[in-house]
C-alpha cells in the first residue's frame, strides 16, 4: 500500500496560508463592504444627500485584497466620485458643516468577531 507524502517546505507552507488568508480576505471584504452599504443606505440627514449616497452605495464603495509575498491586506472604502469628490470621506467623519454618520468603521469594529471568524475559514 502507496501513502502519498507531502513534502512541506517553508515555502509551501508559506504559500499555502497566504492562498487561504486571501480567500478568507475575499469573503471579509464583501462582507464588510455589503454592511456598509446597508449602513449608508439607512442614513438619512441630510435627506437632500440620498440621491449621492445611493451613488456611493452604487458605484464608488467598494472593496480590494491586495496580497505580496507576506501580506494580505483588505481595504474597504469609498472612491472619489465626480469631478473628483470624495464624500464617502465628509460623510463617514463630518464637517463644521454636517454631522458625522459612520457607516465604515461600524461595519468593521462592529462585526469583529465575525471578520475574525471569516478570516479564520469559519
Amino acid at each position: 500500500m502507496a501513502t502519498m507524502w507531502t513534502r512541506w517546505t517553508p515555502e509551501k507552507v508559506l504559500r499555502a496560508v497566504t492562498e487561504e488568508v486571501t480567500s478568507n480576505a475575499e469573503i471579509v471584504g464583501k462582507f464588510v463592504e455589503t454592511d456598509a452599504r446597508r449602513r449608508l443606505l439607512a442614513i438619512t440627514d441630510p435627506d437632500w444627500g440620498e440621491r449621492y449616497r445611493r451613488l456611493i452605495v452604487g458605484r464608488l464603495l467598494t472593496y480590494v485584497v491586495d496580497r505580496d509575498r507576506k501580506s494580505v491586506v483588505i481595504a474597504v472604502g469609498v472612491r472619489r466620485g465626480p469631478s473628483g469628490t470624495h464624500h464617502g470621506y465628509w460623510i463617514e467623519v463630518g464637517s463644521k458643516t454636517a454631522a458625522a454618520h459612520p457607516f465604515l468603521r461600524p461595519a468593521v469594529l462592529e462585526n469583529g468577531r465575525k471578520v475574525v471568524a471569516l478570516l479564520a475559514g469559519r
